[in-house]
């Protein structure tokens, strides 16, 4: 390709000027500290240099009679170099965007790079040879090896696009635009340059990219939380996603501001933010952004505002902590979780172990706000093994699940057993996910017997999962996860069509109702009464065939959320079970206004009536108030023969337990109730049990 070197000003201009815009915008905001944000920085900043350097280069090329030989080739040769940048950063992107930028991987990506890297030394050595330009009669020319930096180009451009293409699911809509459009622009840029060779549209296409790539990365509005200015929770797990896709070891430590809702009652709101906003500001200092700690000496003047006068040394104390620590440590990520929970994520163990001094240290000195001397009591899980995590989500089970079992003001480090007990719950909630799209979820169920004619007219729905290796979870285990992941809707409506499936079969057997379990959730959305009419619609069963039963704890946390619906579909006749009821602890008299029909007491019941004679005193008038007020008792748990005597002395309307009959399948539940029906009434006991499988 030879022929005289042309490089119009109109294309650099342009480019310059969109890219200075989208460059002050992008560096306006905080930055979420992943890979393809530090690349993107990179490009931008690359970008900017480059077509900069072309205006240069352009005013070289065309002037060069009056520019000086040596200057000429200087600007020509790092404009070109910078060039270059644009088909290795398009290998680099899309591999960031992949997820693959690994330490194993890098060797590959390396191999991809030889191309760039001998064609950068053909330039450096061009005032030599004159390859790739050259300097006759006052006129810059192309030379020899000029259209090897097109070849290079449309190579980074063919690699990148098949790559992408073979990476698909592991790439983002957004980020898969992104690459093919970054592709696209390459490859057209130099099609343009070829066809048409005064059409230096190279930076053009380089500014659009920048945009391009720049609308594919995450907002950074969306990361940070906007009462304190730290990364919020999402940033965290985006961070340690990265940090586990590119197998870096990292430590973490999460804790908890105890006294938040405290100083949130004494000294108001205004108080209680001030606070977690200067907390947010300390936390700020082991940052390795910039930004955010300027923004932290920003801060500083504002949270001592109304500062006794006689206390300025705190003021300068803070300042000088917040400096002497930006000095002395070595870089951390701090976030704010939610509410008065934050975390600190460091990729050093020495780093990790200051921050832990640094953090006692600091929470046994008050804190002073607004003239307010505050003691907050810190809270703090840390863990140097994370390697059992797959992604940043699984990560915040560290909050949920050990944080709260951690004495107040204590530091603790997750141990082996609490890590296993975090894998078990992430385990659990993938298996909960996979039962309930595979229809594989377990419903037994448990017939109740009528104490005062021995027959079993009515039935609890259960649900029930197990797993081939820790066999039958316990409800009290899933039921939580499933609540917290979100599918204990799900849940509810799958026991709820198995219920109907039950009655619906029951031709034979005389049932009263079959009670089924619905969550605070499901019964607080103002959907759920169209949605349970519209199943038993469905399956062809009456209303007044179905109670839901509701924990105790739950009525007396959430009855105002779920007043309105308690109501409607006791209208429409749905029966409502008050389940778990304690001795002595919650409040009958509520039951007088309220549409509950059932009433079971807790099986704790039973152990406190057997060990204490005022609790069986208690028990006995509590089974009696029900009867006066025609809601019906029924107890659960009985197990032996001698809790089944002295039960039935007591009189209440109904008893379940193992002792009377097991949780079964449909068809052993419907067996088992026409088998014992049929017969003349006799005391229930174990001879009782059959069970038949599906």
């Amino acid at each position: 390709m030879d022929g005289p070197l042309i490089i119009s000003y109109a294309y650099p201009l342009c480019a310059l000027v969109s890219l200075l815009i989208l460059t002050l915008h992008y560096f306006s905001k905080r930055q979420l500290p992943v890979q393809r944000n530090r690349l993107f920085t990179a490009a931008i900043l690359l970008a900017c240099a480059d077509v900069i350097l072309e205006v240069f280069s352009a005013v070289v090329v065309n002037n060069s009679a009056s520019v000086p030989p040596i200057l000429g080739h200087v600007v020509l040769m790092m404009f070109y170099i910078l060039r270059l940048s644009f088909p290795v950063l398009m290998i680099f992107h899309v591999n960031s965007s992949a997820q693959n930028l690994k330490a194993k991987n890098l060797w590959m990506i390396g191999l991809l790079l030889v191309p760039s890297a001998i064609l950068a030394l053909i330039i450096l050595l061009t005032p030599v040879t004159g390859s790739f330009f050259k300097f006759e009669n006052d006129i810059y020319s192309k030379g020899d090896l000029y259209p090897t930096l097109l070849t290079v180009t449309i190579f980074a451009s063919v690699y990148t696009i098949v790559y992408a293409i073979l990476r698909r699911k592991t790439l983002s809509t957004k980020a898969f635009k992104a690459v093919a459009s970054f592709s696209f622009l390459g490859a057209a840029s130099v099609l343009v340059e070829l066809v048409w060779p005064r059409g230096n549209v190279s930076s053009v296409a380089i500014s659009a990219a920048m945009l391009t790539s720049y609308l594919s990365i995450q907002k950074p509005e969306s990361m940070i939380d906007h009462l304190t200015g730290l990364l919020n929770l999402d940033a965290m797990m985006t961070y340690t996603d990265e940090l586990i896709s590119r197998e870096t070891r990292y430590y973490v430590i999460v804790m908890k501001v105890e006294n938040i809702r405290r100083i949130n009652s004494i000294f108001g709101y205004t108080i209680g933010s001030l606070t977690l906003r200067h907390v947010a500001d300390y936390l700020s200092v082991f940052s390795p952004d910039l930004r955010e700690r300027s923004r932290l000496r920003r801060n500083i003047a504002n949270v001592y505002e109304g500062t006794n006068p006689a206390k300025a040394d705190a003021v300068k104390k803070a300042v000088g902590d917040a400096r002497r620590l930006e000095k002395t440590l070595p870089p951390a990520w701090a976030f704010r979780l939610m509410s008065n929970q934050f975390a600190i994520v460091s990729t050093n163990e020495e780093t990790h172990n200051k921050i832990l001094d640094e953090l006692r240290q600091r929470f046994e000195n008050p804190w002073n706000i607004r003239g307010l001397e505050l003691n907050l009591l810190l809270t703090i899980a840390e863990m140097a093994e994370t390697g059992a995590f797959s992604k940043g989500s699984d990560l915040y089970k560290v909050v949920e699940i050990v944080l709260p079992s951690v004495p107040k003001g204590d530091t603790v480090t997750v141990s082996e057993r609490e890590l296993a007990k975090i894998e078990r719950h992430i385990l659990l909630e993938s298996l909960l996910e996979k039962a309930l799209a595979e229809d594989t979820l377990d419903v037994r169920f448990q017939p109740v017997c009528n104490t005062s004619t021995g027959r079993y007219t009515t039935v609890e729905a259960l649900a029930r999962f197990s797993h081939d290796e820790w066999g039958d979870v316990p409800a009290s285990e899933f039921i939580p996860i499933a609540e917290k992941r979100g599918l204990i809707a799900q849940i509810d409506e799958f026991v709820l069509r198995k219920a109907c499936d039950l009655l619906k079969s029951s031709v034979d057997v005389e049932l009263e109702y079959v009670s089924v379990n619905i969550s605070v959730t499901e019964l607080a959305n103002s959907s759920f009464p169209k949605k349970v009419r519209s199943i038993l619609d469905e399956y062809g069963i009456p209303y007044r065939k179905i109670v839901f039963e509701i924990t105790e704890q739950a009525l007396m946390t959430s009855l105002i959320l779920m007043l309105d619906n308690l109501q409607e579909m006791s209208a429409l006749g749905f029966g409502f079970a008050l389940d778990n009821v304690t001795l002595g602890k919650g409040d009958i008299a509520k039951l007088a206004v309220l549409p509950f029909s059932v009433v079971k007491l807790d099986r704790s019941v039973l152990e406190e009536a057997e060990s204490s004679p005022m609790s069986r005193i208690l028990f006995e008038n509590t089974i009696d108030v029900l009867k006066k007020m025609e809601i019906r008792s029924v107890v659960v748990g009985a197990e032996t023969t001698v809790q089944s005597k002295w039960i039935e002395e007591c009189s209440p309307d109904q008893i379940q337990g193992f002792y009377y009959a097991r949780p079964m399948d449909k068809n052993g539940c419907l067996a088992f109730i026409q088998r014992n029906n049929a017969q003349t009434p006799k005391k229930p006991g174990r001879d009782n049990f059959i069970i038949v499988t599906e």
